[in-house]
């Protein structure tokens, strides 16, 4: 099969013209990140890019379906569904669908201040990112919204749009996916929701690591490092910033005292209560009770 870059039944491309992508490139909200082309090539047998000097923007390649390859860096690399290939600016690259079972992908050429930061994020030499299959139809119905805006014309206020689409699709895949910052795991090895689930359900009470690591099967020093690997903090401060959510909500919608508030949460001496909610919320209960909301 001669190898292409486009021309699959079916396939959606939108590539922004230089002056209006210029346009957005220089606007407040479009200098940190611009889509300079975006696109769907379903079932695209045949389809290969090979750029030996890469380019001086990132590449988003989402595959929904089949397979495909990728070298960077010297390294080669399967692709399959549920997964997303990301090759930072620069990067001398190639890839393909598969011969047998080509590739159905979204994808996405982007730019600015903002997209380096991005592949910093990227753990070292890794540019396959696994995600949950929720995610992977979330990231698919929001290109198919980007699809949309971008049909109705690549205005400069389109790709103001898109960019926003966009950062919405890296932010499920570096903050919900990928360990943050500098780094780590590719996947999510374990799902930790039901675990914050248990949490939620227990704000009115203290709960240990080691109750914490045996609900979710676990043993402590390994659920301890998914959980930080996965939310940027322990457990245990996890559950606590949980509590004092539900303590806003108390003070919020109930005529509670500061100490009835406490007891409500779990907390004895409401002394300390203060304490821990001021170290959280930056004020005190009575404070944040009083603050004009909404």
């Amino acid at each position: 099969m001669k190898a292409k870059t486009q021309g699959f039944a079916g396939q959606i491309i939108h590539y922004s013209p230089a002056k209006v992508l210029g346009d957005a490139a220089r606007h407040p909200l479009g200098f940190g990140l611009h889509a300079k082309c975006l696109g769907w090539y379903p079932k695209a047998q045949g389809h290969s890019i090979q750029r030996p000097n890469g380019l001086n923007e990132c590449i988003l390649i989402v595959c929904t379906k089949g397979k495909g390859w990728a070298e960077i860096d010297g390294l080669k690399l399967a692709v399959a569904a549920h997964q997303v290939l990301f090759i930072p600016a620069n990067k001398p690259h190639a890839y393909a669908a598969d011969d047998n079972d080509p590739w159905s992908i979204h994808w996405s050429h982007f730019s600015g201040t903002e997209a380096a930061s991005y592949s910093i994020m990227l753990p070292a030499r890794e540019y396959v990112l696994s995600i949950p299959v929720a995610d992977a139809k979330e990231i698919s119905s929001m290109f198919r919204e980007s699809y949309r805006l971008t049909s109705s014309g690549l205005t400069e206020r389109t790709l103001l749009l898109v960019s926003h689409v966009l950062r919405h699709v890296l932010g499920l895949l570096f903050f919900q996916t990928v360990r943050s910052p500098g780094g780590g795991s590719r996947t999510i090895a374990h799902d930790l929701s039901k675990s914050i689930e248990f949490m939620r359900t227990n704000v009115a009470r203290s709960l240990t690591l080691q109750e914490l690591s045996r609900h979710a099967g676990l043993s402590p020093a390994r659920y301890s490092a998914l959980f930080r690997e996965q939310t940027g903090s322990s457990p245990v401060e996890h559950h606590i910033r949980l509590r004092m959510q539900a303590a806003c909500h108390c003070l919020d919608t109930t005529a509670l005292s500061v100490k009835e508030a406490a007891a409500e949460l779990g907390y004895d001496d409401p002394y300390y209560f203060s304490c821990v909610f001021q170290k959280i919320l930056g004020c005190s209960p009575l404070t944040y009770r009083r603050l004009i909301k909404g």
